[in-house]
């Protein structure tokens, strides 16, 4: 059965909508302020709530329990991030280490490009490992990029949804910017929740399944 439209209500929704997500919503930000390992175990938290968002699988939201199983997804997700940002992060250093040789400027152009592209296949690789807990989207950049193309329009709406939605986490920073640790969880939980939306209803943008 089709599914209605992804909104921006329904995304800016998901991480207050039940007990169990404002619980949640709570704990992580309480993870981040107090904890340095805080930002994995929301990237791992993040990823499970993704799945069963997946496989229609309520409650979404169930703490970050077990921790050590929530600790290594968020791991496994950090090692992604610094594999599709590899490439960006090697033509800065050379752009870095020749300035201000000709050849610089090139490599500068080389690391913004690549860059906003890993940026841009992300959400779906991150996605596609979240619900079929399939690390090769994580690290081969070239089924990831598969995924955001096929995503097409939805994938692109997705994205305006996330951008809005980190835009308005910065207004945790008033009052001494202790807010921001709550405000920056509730964005990202709207980020996984648009992307999922944005994809599960796009077989085709998976070149694993067909």
């Amino acid at each position: 059965m089709h599914r209605p439209q992804l909104t921006f209500s329904e995304c800016f929704r998901f991480p207050v909508a039940t007990p169990e997500a404002r619980r949640d919503l709570l704990l992580g930000g309480l993870w981040l302020f107090t904890s340095l390992p805080g930002w994995v175990m929301n990237m791992g938290h993040r990823l499970e709530t993704v799945y069963r968002v997946w496989h229609a699988e309520p409650p979404y939201f169930r703490g970050f329990t077990p921790a050590g199983f929530v600790f290594r997804r968020g791991l496994v997700a950090l090692a992604s991030i610094a594999v599709n940002l590899s490439p960006a992060t090697i033509f800065a250093l050379v752009a870095w280490r020749t300035w201000p040789s000709p050849g610089a400027d090139a490599a500068l152009a080389c690391a913004a490009v690549f860059f906003l592209l890993g940026i841009f296949i992300l959400p779906g690789c991150m996605t596609r490992n979240a619900a079929f807990r399939d690390a090769a989207y994580l690290f081969r950049p070239d089924l990831a990029l598969r995924v955001a193309m096929a995503g097409g329009r939805a994938y692109l709406k997705a994205w305006c949804i996330a951008a809005s939605a980190i835009a308005l986490s910065l207004l945790g920073l008033v009052a001494g910017g202790i807010g921001f640790f709550w405000t920056s969880v509730w964005a990202w939980s709207v980020v996984g929740y648009a992307f999922t939306r944005a994809l599960q209803d796009r077989p085709s943008s998976d070149p694993q399944l067909g």
